[in-house]
Parts: C-alpha cells; structure tokens; sequence
C-alpha cells in the first residue's frame, strides 16, 4: 500500500484523533487536509505497524469462542461457556451455580418477575446469591427429589433476601394421578403461585438426564417403574421443568396432568429462558432441550460447550 513516508508521530495523531476523541475520519481529513481516504489508510497503516493495538477484555473464566459459537450454532440470545479445571458433574455444578449468580444483575432487572426451577447447580446459585434487583420470585415447579435440592429451596433461600416477595409452591412436581393434581391445583397457596406462570418475565431452569440418569423428576415417588419404562421407551432424554423431551426436542406430555409445573407454553411464552446445566452426564439432555426451543439461553461449561458443538 503506497501511502508515502508517513512517520508514526502522523499514524499515532490520526490514530488518537479517531479512537480516542471519537473523530470521524471525515472530520481528520478536514483538520490535516488530507482526503478521508488517505486518512483511512493511515488508520490501516497504524495497525499494521502496532501503533494501535486492540485488546478485547472477556469475563475471566470464560472461554469467549466457545461462547460465540454455541450461540450461533443453536440461535440463542446469550450463550456462556464457563472454563473448569476439570471435567466432572460435581465440579459443573458448583462452578456454574456460583458463576449464575455473578449473573443476576445482567439478566434480571427491577420490573422483571424471576421464575426458578429445581436443581443442584440452582441450589449452589441460591447461596451465593446477596441480594436481588426484582422483587419477587416464582417457584416454576413443585419439589423434585430430595428437599435440600427442590425448587422450594431455592425459593426459601431467595425469601430470606430483603424485599423479595416469594412465590412458593408447597407440593410435589408429581402426584400420582390427575385427580390428585387437581385437586392440589385448587388450593389457595399452590394456585396463586401458579397464576403467577404467566408473569414472569425471566426463567432460570436446570435441566434432567434420563439417559443417562441425572434427574430429580426421574427419582419422583409418584413415577412409577411403569412410568419410566414408558417414557424411556418414547425416547424421552431430558426433562426442564417438567416437560420431557426426545433427542430431537419433541415434548411428550404423558404426565401433563400429574404435574404441578409450568406448562411447555407457557415456559415459551417467558421473555428470557436461561438454561443452567453441565458436566459430563447432562451433554444430551442439554442438546435435547436446545433442539427444543424452549431455551433463549445457556450457562454450561467449556468441556460440555465442546460436545455440543462436536455432536
């Protein structure tokens, strides 16, 4: 490129002139009397000899490419894939439950109504969490598994945060038959906290492996041997909420009416859908609920990030 002799006092005054104070290059060209073209090849030239040097500063922790292709690859609104030291259930749990936390902020803002599920990772969210900047938070679905991992958990712990107005539901995720559900559904405590589905504006959500088998709903009392076998053999993988779901993403709604949990229309209906989830035995369960739809975005690891994008 024939620009002439231009030293770098000139190259670093043009340089300055358009990063620094925001000049345009049409305005450069004005003050020096040079042509806005010549002006943009001395910007090119600034570069090329190191005069200008670009530093992009990502979140540390966080693998920026990763997080760049996995959003990409499955259309979502936010993709984070959060680095670990190595590649185990139990480490992704606890890395990505305290990093979603660092994450409220950013996702949740004063007018927002939060909606949580159950979960290990959210539990380890729940007690990082100092504070909220919405007011009131949703339990999405009844308790899943043992008490110390539900959703009434995480609500219980949020609770006890200053000013937020808790949405609780006081039951299981699964009764043994609709009639039952029904009739839970109609208690004053439960149904005003389900009235509240469709209010909320921001919904974080673990997700459950059948295949392999990492799952609270799958552990429920109320699914029977039965239950699971049918469900298995309708090719069901994963669970958000309680919507099950195929390797190809189809819901399969054989328990809708057992179930005291957001419906699949409703959880599409939510502004933002976060999903928090990883390690190795949730990678097919996380790629099921993306085929799905159901998530805008996603808070894995960089060791599941890579399966992902490889499958």
């Amino acid at each position: 490129m024939d620009i002439g002799p231009l030293s770098n006092v000139q190259l670093a005054h043009a340089a300055r002139e358009h990063y620094v104070q925001g000049k345009s290059r049409v305005k450069i060209a004005e003050e020096t009397g040079l042509s806005r073209f010549k002006v943009g090849r001395m910007l090119e030239e600034a570069v090329a000899r190191g005069i200008i040097r670009f530093e992009i500063v990502s979140t540390p922790g966080v693998d920026l490419d990763l997080s760049m292709q996995l959003k990409q690859r499955y259309g979502l609104q936010h993709a984070i894939a959060v680095e670990l030291p190595v590649d185990t259930d139990a480490e992704a749990q606890m890395s990505l439950g305290t990093f979603a936390a660092d994450l409220i902020d950013d996702l949740v803002g004063p007018e927002d109504i939060l909606g949580l599920t159950s979960g290990r990772t959210l539990n380890v969210m729940a007690r990082q969490v100092s504070s909220l900047p919405c007011r009131a938070v949703v339990q999405l679905a009844g308790v899943a598994g043992p008490i110390q991992e539900s959703g009434l958990e995480v609500i219980r712990r949020l609770a006890n945060l200053p000013d937020v107005q808790p949405w609780p539901i006081y039951a299981s995720m699964v009764m043994s038959d609709a009639q039952t559900a029904r009739g839970v559904l109609r208690q004053p405590g439960i149904r005003s906290a389900v009235e509240m589905f469709d209010e909320v504006t921001v919904a974080l959500c673990a997700i459950g492996s059948w295949a392999p088998p990492n799952s609270l709903m799958m552990v429920n009392p109320a699914i029977t041997d039965e239950d699971r076998a049918r469900l298995l053999r309708q090719g069901v993988v994963a669970e958000i909420a309680a919507t099950a779901l195929t390797d190809k993403g189809q819901a399969i709604h054989d328990l809708d009416d057992r179930c005291i949990s957001i419906r699949e229309d409703q959880l599409r209906a939510i502004r933002s859908r976060i999903g928090v989830a990883g390690g190795p035995s949730k990678t097919r369960a996380i790629r099921a609920v993306l085929a799905s739809g159901l998530l805008t975005g996603i808070v894995t690891d960089a060791f599941t990030a890579d399966r992902l994008l490889a499958g």
